[in-house]
């Protein structure tokens, strides 16, 4: 089975609110509870190698903290599940849903 990533995951979150990670494509709609969104539902992330879409989630959990005001422990918690983010964890804080 594939894992979660920027190929076939989006990042959806509302500022200073919910942030999750819905399957894409969204075919049920989970997603329009949202205001912003991110990852493979951009084809120039979805294309991307796996670096490059590393650098984006790393970067898009600092929008979301610093730009949109949501709790970094969420941030951090709802990315774990994307194989970009973890790899890019020190091993200790893969496995840390705090």
């Amino acid at each position: 089975m594939k894992g979660q990533n920027f190929t076939n995951t989006m990042l959806c979150w509302n500022p200073r609110g919910d942030v999750c990670l819905i399957p894409w494509p969204d075919t049920t709609g989970e997603s329009d509870a949202f205001e912003r969104t991110s990852g493979a539902c951009y084809t120039h992330i979805e294309t991307a190698g796996f670096e490059q879409r590393k650098a984006h989630a790393f970067i898009a959990a600092m929008h979301l903290i610093i730009r949109d005001g949501c709790d970094p422990v969420t941030v951090h918690c709802a990315l774990l599940g994307l194989d970009e983010y973890r790899d890019g964890l020190a091993p200790e804080l893969v496995g840390q849903n705090v």
